[in-house]
């Protein structure tokens, strides 16, 4: 019987890649998982430094790595490829993000030993997801101190708290230690890439970062430059994205064409339901149409820990509670559902694929994706209202429909026109494709599936009635 049942799910499990995939490619881009290491999960007690009984917030709370691994699966199957993890060096005891460094060349021993760290490692890369770590510049006694860094308000409260200084990052000297520091760490450990926060305007990181590793580059205010970086995210762009995402009925930030990183939220920003909060919007549809902003560009993104939760919060530290994973899972298998959708269709995220912005008007926001395999159109509305619009069918679209494959809407041409109609607070993407006939091959493996499952059932039922006759006879022969 459980033959029969392996067997069923199988096919069921084949058709479905079958009948969707049309580009089963690996994401061309980062999809990041940001992970405060502290606040993840506490997975051996036997490590805790400076945890305190009553669980004080600006305290650890005691996550280490052995937390992580448990849930590696979890994050790929949310839909990504890569986790940036908060800085893993020894700190002060009573520091839970990892910025009050007090030895650039140790491990956080209360986050577990260096086995530890290699096999969260290990075991990412087993799944194919990148691992990034987080490299603070905090002035040690090796640095000289930056006499005037710019921090936004979280940063502020948070560096008075540990009563620290940045590196002077322009400075030759702390560029060259810095670097040699950082080169000793990926040497160490075989991580993928090294990020960072920038609170210095002008920064090159190809003058203090080594050249062999990805470098990602977080300007922590509006207004600050940096170059060198193989991946830049603006405050710009994330503030606006979390302002206008957080509600409705405001006009979307288009996608980037820089290829920049795009997030709604960091470690040292509000977390992005705080605005669906002030805005009274239920969070949870609203991360939903943030995750398909997030997985449709065409450029690198990231999405904090404990988003598809819906934590909230504006300062610090109630932008940092303990990660909880009993919460709804209504979002996380939304988040699940539609990453096999992109995940399917990666050629719409291309290098060589390019967009058109076909619409953008308050909360109705429409781009088209021209690809050498499918054409696709990610249609959001995010507005208070049922939203539709008109495209006219080309040429090249004679004999095709639009076919929608996260809510599955059918779009066949009427009088040259394709009309889409979509509710509000939700997001279509359309697959243009030529309109299939009755396909035999899917009759025929259905009927097969049918055909399994009456035996399952005829089984099932004979083994019912033969139990049945022996519990008689047992009480026939008492």
């Amino acid at each position: 019987m459980k033959r029969i049942l392996t067997l069923v799910s199988m096919i069921l499990a084949l058709l479905f890649v079958s009948s969707n995939a049309v580009s089963a490619e690996e994401n061309t881009y980062d999809r990041v998982y940001m992970i405060t290491v502290d606040r993840f999960l506490n997975n051996n007690s036997g490590n805790d430094v400076g945890v305190t009984p009553d669980g004080d917030p600006y305290y650890p709370f005691g996550g280490d790595f052995n937390g992580i691994v448990p849930y590696l699966e979890y994050i790929k199957d949310m839909g990504f490829n890569t986790i940036m993890l908060s800085p893993v060096m020894e700190r002060a005891e009573d520091d839970y993000l990892g910025y009050d460094v007090t030895d650039y060349g140790a491990l956080a021993q209360s986050y577990g030993s260096p086995e530890d760290f290699k096999k969260v490692i290990d075991e990412a890369h087993e799944l194919d997801l990148k691992v990034v770590v987080d490299m603070p510049a905090v002035a040690t006694d090796d640095y000289t101190a930056l006499e005037a860094p710019e921090f936004n308000e979280i940063q502020t409260d948070y560096y008075a708290d540990i009563d620290r200084e940045i590196i002077d990052l322009n400075n030759a000297d702390n560029q060259d230690t810095y670097r040699a520091m950082v080169q000793n760490f990926i040497d160490s450990y075989d991580v993928d890439g090294i990020s960072m926060f920038i609170n210095q305007d002008g920064l090159n990181a190809e003058e203090f970062l080594p050249e062999d590793i990805d470098t990602y580059g977080i300007l922590s205010t509006e207004g600050l430059t940096a170059e060198g970086f193989d991946t830049i995210a603006t405050e710009e762009f994330r503030a606006d994205l979390a302002q206008t995402y957080g509600g409705i009925n405001q006009e979307l930030p288009e996608f980037p064409e820089d290829e920049q990183m795009i997030m709604a939220d960091h470690w040292f920003s509000e977390r992005f339901t705080y605005h669906a909060a002030e805005q009274n919007m239920f969070p949870g549809t609203r991360v939903q149409q943030l995750g398909n902003y997030l997985y449709a560009y065409q450029g690198p993104s990231a999405m904090t820990y404990g988003t598809e939760v819906a934590f909230n919060g504006s300062s610090y530290p109630e932008i940092h509670p303990q990660m909880d994973f009993r919460s709804d899972k209504e979002v996380i298998e939304y988040l699940e559902n539609i990453a096999v959708v992109y995940r399917n269709h990666a050629i719409m995220q291309a290098p060589e694929s390019e967009t058109e912005t076909i619409l953008n008007e308050d909360g109705h926001y429409v781009v088209k994706y021209y690809t050498d395999d499918v054409d696709y159109i990610l249609n959001v509305n995010n507005t208070a209202e049922t939203e539709s619009i008109t495209f006219e069918q080309s040429a090249e679209e004679e004999g095709k429909v639009y076919s929608g494959m996260l809510i599955g809407d059918m779009i066949r041409p009427h009088d040259g026109e394709y009309i889409a109609v979509l509710d509000r607070e939700e997001t279509e993407l359309y697959s243009v494709i030529e309109e299939a006939g009755f396909n035999n091959g899917y009759l025929y493996s259905a009927l097969l599936i049918f055909g399994l499952f009456a035996i399952f059932i005829w089984v099932a039922a004979r083994r019912s009635r033969k139990y049945k006759a022996q519990r008689e006879q047992e009480k026939n022969n008492k």
